[in-house]
């Protein structure tokens, strides 16, 4: 059951978001799926949701491409430790493109029923995404002058 979940998961990343071909997420995707994603908070269910969203995606970042850094699978869940890379060619949560490449790294967990994705969880960096586009910087900590020294 690990390996044909763990074959499922990177069909996802493979084929639907390195590609942008979507037409396999039917086969992967059920569909009442549910998406939790603090960037994407209001995505609604279900595979067309998924569709458009990675859609939305690749046009704002037209070479996206994921790597697979890691990959966890155990009982009906496959954890997927991720670095996506592109470029910002197009607006993307309002931000006006910037021709800049930024790379990101998150994780996702799949839940697995009936040999499809029935929810995903995903957590990864916005800031750090715009702060590699120019676009946002994160609040600097100052450290007190008398912590620094011994």
């Amino acid at each position: 059951m690990s390996d044909e979940n763990r074959t499922i998961a990177r069909k996802l990343v493979e084929d639907a978001w390195n590609t942008g071909k979507t037409e396999s997420l039917d086969s992967l995707v059920s569909a009442s799926c549910r998406f939790h994603d603090s960037v994407f908070p209001s995505m609604p269910p279900g595979v067309d949701s998924l569709r458009q969203h990675i859609r939305m995606c690749r046009n704002a970042f037209p070479d996206l491409k994921y790597t697979i850094d890691d990959m966890i699978a155990e009982r009906n869940e496959v954890v997927v430790h991720w670095t996506a890379h592109g470029t910002h060619s197009n607006s993307f949560l309002g931000m006006a493109p910037t021709h800049k490449t930024a790379s990101i790294s998150g994780t996702t967990i799949n839940r697995i029923e009936n040999g499809k994705i029935a929810e995903q969880w995903s957590d990864w960096n916005l800031l750090s995404l715009m702060e590699q586009l120019g676009l946002a910087t994160a609040p600097k900590q100052q450290v007190p002058a008398s912590l620094g020294r011994r």
